[in-house]
């Protein structure tokens, strides 16, 4: 014998049916990663911004940092604005990020180590005056530099090579910027024979140590040679041994 259902029993029936087969609104946290550099100088303000696996409406991100400064947070909270104005004692700022959804579930802690490279704004002036040149395969000797005349963040220095001909100079031009870079673009040169070749070059240089390690390329004679110059400000008091000076049967 059938049993017989009522209309107002299959109705409820129906109505349990559709919300257990309805699913639940999501209330986990959902995978993420932080954009950002994990290296950066002194004195630099950098965008670090959280990126979801996929769109969950009304989740946030809560920032924290210690060994630098959070400047300010985004609207939606997904990216927050790092200032590194001072070096932390360990050279390491710690970002922390903290994911909630809407249902107020919270992920665990992203932890995020960055390195604080130390960063002296650049003066110009602090590359002026005497320096040493080690020279790769030769010696330690004295070098001047002064201000260019005319071109941005540029020096000239007056004893190339150790072997300038009368008033040979070489000029560098200084980036200025977290970069450090050190630009020698291709100059006619005079070499102390009277021989007229060229030298370019490339390097870095250090705004805090005020030192430079420059690479260059040298024509002479006929023939390229690589040079390597580490330039520092000049040890007063401190003797270096006087490398011979250089002439054309230096190089034969």
């Amino acid at each position: 014998m059938k049993r017989k259902i009522s209309f107002l029993t299959a109705i409820v029936l129906s109505l349990i049916t559709f919300f257990s087969c309805t699913p639940e609104k999501e209330e986990y946290p959902v995978a993420y990663i932080i954009r950002g550099p994990h290296d950066v100088f002194q004195t630099s303000t950098i965008d670090y911004e959280a990126v979801p696996a996929w769109e969950q409406a009304g989740t946030t991100w809560a920032w924290t940092v210690t060994g630098a400064t959070l400047k300010n947070v985004s609207s939606d909270t997904k990216t927050a604005k790092i200032e590194f104005n001072t070096m932390p004692p360990s050279g390491k700022a710690v970002l922390t990020v903290t994911e909630t959804t809407s249902a107020g579930v919270k992920s665990g802690d992203t932890v995020l180590e960055i390195t604080v490279k130390k960063f002296c704004a650049f003066d110009i002036n602090n590359f002026i005056g005497a320096f040493d040149c080690d020279e790769a395969g030769y010696g330690v000797y004295g070098v001047n530099f002064t201000k260019h005349a005319t071109l941005v963040n540029t020096i000239v220095n007056n004893n190339f090579w150790d072997w300038p001909g009368p008033n040979a100079v070489v000029y560098y031009t200084l980036s200025g910027d977290f970069l450090e870079k050190v630009t020698v673009p291709q100059q006619s040169f005079q070499f102390g024979d009277g021989y007229v070749g060229w030298v370019k070059g490339s390097g870095k240089y250090n705004s805090c140590s005020q030192t430079m390690i420059i690479d260059y390329t040298v024509f002479y004679d006929g023939d390229e040679y690589s040079t390597h110059h580490e330039f520092a400000p000049a040890k007063k008091g401190m003797m270096y041994p006087i490398p011979q000076k250089k002439s054309r049967e230096y190089f034969r």
